[in-house]
């Protein structure tokens, strides 16, 4: 076991809905059984004789900010499919955006398309005509693509196009069944030779139905939303006889094989169910991977602290059509009152395949840190990575594991896994930061060194989460993400007011090690901090040759500051800039080495 830090503070968190604003109130529903209004407990455990394991040197390609959002809740829990890698090296992605809090009249979809050789310019307005959020996207027919997103009326709405990257948006809705309020949350995926077969599982907001609260309807559509067979079923295996409704953003799909397609529904109290089908949805099968002490738990059963989930899960189907399932280790426990108690240290990001036993909550532990019996037999995929001497400082709110967020990809015989970690040596002195990890396992439960992707010094300010992975790759598996320099959600937890966050696209490689990906690399921070009072930091990461080259200037186009770096051409740099003398207002720096240059804003108070 290891050794970090001690924990003995009692802290107790306000509810929290799946909100598609930050306006919403609490319901008694959401209450009972997606276990949202929760006491969140600090354990007095401990890790003990630890073996330092510094952080592992890592090749990624370049961060490449592909958009913008003031709007920051981009799940509740499990991501879904963002951003999609296709044959011919061109890829998009999408996220939920938005920039006038709090009612964010604006929210929709941002999109960005990259042609091959760049990204297009960061968006500003969405795609979509009407308020919407929680976008899924995936190609759809021989060139096209598609986005899936929920509406404020009742209704999946979907955008597609049949070129990818270019022309107008077509348009059809699904909506939900007869006298409900309809669908929201969706996740969808595309199948058939040439993705012209939709997919999409969605829930209710805050609505019992069809005998449990909120359950997950199953649709499927082979002509483009003008017929659906079936729609807005509840499939046996996750239906009343097994479960008493589901959360939003409590499921995922795993990118289709052939004619195999599958999903999770976990929330991390009751079972953990997988739904699998061979004939592209016409008949499923039931795989569970976790079995809760109470699979009926509506908050007024008493349950000891036990081991569960944290409602952040990732699956994925190998070329055998075997599906793996990775989730977030979560501790629980319930007084019977209807409020439960979770446990936000709780550390480990746990891996299942359909040839192992479901795991049960004994399994799982009942100690924060106790990882043994899941390392031991393979069930373990991640953990904090201790760093020397540090520790941890503490942890914003995202009601997930200190090792969570995860995404599966399959290529070529090998399960790739990234995921979002608390990361000790990175902190704002409140909070640590979380970083972008991964590993590898050819399936059998033996993970490589798990290697954090942005643990350089340019990401010593970032808070990465929210990683969405292509379910392809080309020469890198390329996973979207959220990052700021606050960590925590303003519009979940108010942990921050509403700031300016980054969409950031991340080439990670196939093979850990290899590093033919970083001679691309070049990038340049936001200065910190902005807005600069005296000192202010600029760091650069670099892989080109050449001196790096630093000048300000004010909005006149004068140049007011020079620097260069001529001694060290390779790695992380750092400018530090007395900006006392300047006067109040904005300026640019621009970064430069050889022909390449970013340019940035900064304000001067």
């Amino acid at each position: 076991m290891k050794k970090i830090l001690l924990f003995s503070l009692l802290v107790v968190f306000s509810s929290a809905t799946f909100a598609q604003s930050a306006m919403m109130s609490q319901k008694e529903r959401l209450q009972k059984v997606t276990m949202q209004k929760q006491e969140a407990v600090k354990d007095a455990s401990t890790f003990t004789d630890a073996v330092v394991n510094t952080y592992v040197a890592n090749d990624r390609g370049a961060d490449v900010v592909i958009g913008n959002t003031v709007y920051d809740l981009q799940s509740n829990a499990t991501m879904q499919h963002r951003t999609y890698t296709f044959p011919d090296g061109t890829r998009n992605a999408v996220w939920t955006m938005g920039f006038n809090p709090t009612s964010y009249p604006e929210r929709g979809t941002g999109y960005n398309y990259f042609d091959g050789t760049s990204w297009g310019p960061v968006p500003t307005e969405r795609i979509e005509a009407e308020r919407v959020g929680w976008p899924a996207v995936a190609p759809y027919g021989e060139t096209g693509e598609i986005v899936c997103v929920h509406t404020s009326a009742d209704g999946l709405l979907f955008s597609w196009r049949p070129v990818k990257g270019e022309g107008a948006w077509s348009t059809f809705t699904l909506y939900g069944p007869a006298g409900t309020g309809g669908l929201t949350w969706p996740r969808m995926i595309t199948s058939g030779e040439n993705n012209e077969v939709v997919h999409v599982i969605a829930t209710l907001f805050d609505e019992a139905f069809d005998d449990q609260d909120a359950p997950i309807y199953y649709s499927r559509t082979s002509d483009g939303g003008v017929t659906w067979d079936p729609e807005n079923v509840v499939l046996d295996g996750i239906g009343p006889d097994y479960s008493p409704g589901y959360g939003g953003d409590e499921y995922c799909w795993a990118a289709p094989m052939g004619e195999t397609i599958a999903f999770v529904a976990f929330g991390g109290f009751t079972d953990g169910t997988v739904m699998k089908s061979t004939d592209n949805g016409t008949n499923w099968e039931r795989f569970p991977f976790y079995l809760s002490p109470e699979p009926f738990f509506d908050g007024t059963q008493v349950l000891p602290r036990f081991g569960g989930g944290d409602s952040y899960n990732a699956a994925v189907i190998d070329e055998t059509g075997k599906v793996h399932v990775a989730f977030g280790r979560m501790l629980h426990a319930s007084d019977g009152s209807g409020t439960t108690s979770y446990y936000p240290y709780t550390d480990g990001l746990i891996y299942w395949n359909e040839d192992m036993p479901p795991l049960d909550s004994a399994m799982i532990g009942s100690d924060v840190f106790d990882l043994d019996y899941l390392e031991a037999n393979g069930y373990l995929l991640a953990r904090v990575q201790e760093n020397g001497e540090d520790t941890i400082v503490g942890v914003a709110t995202y009601q997930a594991s200190l090792t969570s967020m995860p995404q599966l990809v399959y290529k070529d015989g090998f399960v790739y896994a990234q995921y979002s970690a608390v990361s000790l040596g990175f902190d704002n002195s409140e909070f640590n930061y979380r970083h972008i990890w991964g590993t590898v396992t050819e399936g059998d439960g033996i993970w490589a060194q798990a290697m954090d992707y942005t643990g350089d010094v340019f990401h010593i300010f970032s808070e990465c989460v929210f990683p969405s992975s292509s379910p392809t790759a080309d020469g890198a598996i390329h996973t979207v993400y959220q990052t700021s320099n606050m960590p925590g959600i303003a519009e979940r937890y108010a942990g921050h007011d509403p700031i300016d966050n980054n969409i950031v696209d991340l080439a990670i490689p196939l093979h850990v090690g290899v590093n033919e990906l970083n001679t691309t690399t070049f990038e340049v921070s936001q200065n910190t901090p902005n807005p600069a009072i005296d000192n202010t930091v600029i760091l650069v990461n670099t892989q080109k040759i050449g001196t790096i080259k630093l000048a300000v200037s004010n909005v006149l186009g004068q140049v007011v500051y020079t620097a260069s770096d001529a001694g060290r051409t390779l790695g992380a740099h750092a400018f530090t800039l007395n900006v006392s003398d300047l006067e109040t207002g904005l300026y640019f720096y621009t970064v430069s080495v050889g022909n390449q240059s970013v340019t940035k804003k900064m304000l001067v108070k």
